[in-house]
């Protein structure tokens, strides 16, 4: 019998560089097993090698729409695929800008199309699209064949867009193996890990305000923070749990605080770290903290419980579904900073 001829899948998205959720996770599948079962070709989006500059609406954004279409056109008509995988994004200018026209030309060349939602804002940003948008994604998303969420509630996510039966739940996944930690005992007590975006969004301000009060009750505790510094939001505009918008806060500011402050040796900013350099900070860490105000399913909380760290984190995206209070750390509810700190505390404080 002859080789059972695959069906081709178009997969078309970001890859890294820079390292965020979204590039790691369309590498990993990329990579994944889903080769042995697809005739994949992939189609990369990247128009920004830094999380920095993503998002900015300029004439490298203008060039790369038309670049972009150029090319998915070409590859439609090359490679007829029968599938095409999209994770869309989660804002008005992202949808209008990419979004919609991707969904569009795949469907006028038959392909099923897939969307891919990594978040758990996009309704709240969905309710302040302006009306001629609004219709427009609308149309878009009940073309779709499938469409995938981050946790079983985040079905919600596309009520009124997508038909229920065409919206299923795909966790967050990642290598396990890679995060190995064959010594559990041996780490820095007090330590204290961050990774995320230096912005409002990811809680970090929160974790800036909580860092004295901590050093205050615990003098051994040290913050080590990684990522990438932001200036200003470009995707997330509201806490995911209130629908409320984001408090104004400058991490600028906050950072600068605690530099001139008495604590400033308990703070540490290790930049963008990757690969062997993000493991060992994981592998030396007591406890990961990230405080967030909307997550899909964030990839540095798995990555941290997979080296064995209790981690403070806020109920947001799949979190609030997947994770137990007090058994894989402790809860908090974004924005509240005294509850951050005496869960970071809480923690501290129980060695086993």
């Amino acid at each position: 019998m002859g080789e059972i001829k695959k069906h081709r899948a178009l997969f078309i998205g970001p890859y890294p560089p820079p390292f965020a959720g979204p590039e790691v996770g369309m590498k990993l599948f990329l990579e994944s097993s889903v080769q042995e079962d697809f005739d994949i070709v992939f189609l990369c989006t990247n128009v920004r090698k830094s999380n920095t500059s993503k998002g900015r609406f300029d004439g490298t954004m203008i060039q790369a729409f038309f670049r972009f279409f150029s090319q998915l056109t070409w590859m439609l008509i090359r490679y007829r695929p029968a599938i095409v995988y999209y994770p869309i994004t989660a804002t008005q200018l992202g949808w209008i800008g990419r979004d919609v026209w991707c969904i569009l030309l795949s469907r006028l060349f038959r392909a099923k199309v897939v969307i891919h939602l990594r978040a758990s804002h996009f309704r709240l940003n969905y309710g302040q699209f302006s009306r001629w948008a609004a219709t427009v994604v609308r149309f878009a998303c009940r073309r779709v064949q499938l469409a995938l969420v981050q946790a079983e509630y985040l079905v919600e996510q596309f009520d009124g867009l997508v038909p229920s039966d065409r919206i299923t739940c795909l966790y967050q996944a990642i290598e396990a193996d890679e995060y190995e930690n064959d010594d559990l005992d041996d780490y820095e007590q007090g330590k204290i890990l961050f990774m995320g975006h230096f912005s409002q969004a990811k809680g970090y301000c929160d974790l800036l305000a909580a860092l004295p009060e901590v050093v205050k009750r615990h003098p051994d505790a040290q913050f080590y923070v990684a990522g990438t510094r932001l200036d200003g939001e470009y995707n997330v505009f509201f806490n995911q749990l209130t629908g409320e918008p984001l408090p104004e806060d400058d991490s600028r500011e906050r950072e600068a605080a605690i530099r001139a402050s008495s604590v400033s040796a308990h703070y540490h900013d290790l930049g963008v770290i990757q690969d062997e350099a993000k493991l060992a900070q994981l592998r030396s860490a007591d406890i990961f903290v990230l405080p967030s105000y909307s997550e899909g399913f964030s990839r540095a909380v798995v990555e941290a419980m997979c080296t064995g760290k209790p981690v403070v984190y806020t109920p947001v995206g799949a979190h609030r579904e997947v994770f137990e209070d007090g058994r894989e750390g402790y809860r908090i509810a974004p924005g509240d900073v005294e509850a951050l700190t005496d869960a970071i505390c809480r923690l501290l404080e129980d060695r086993q």
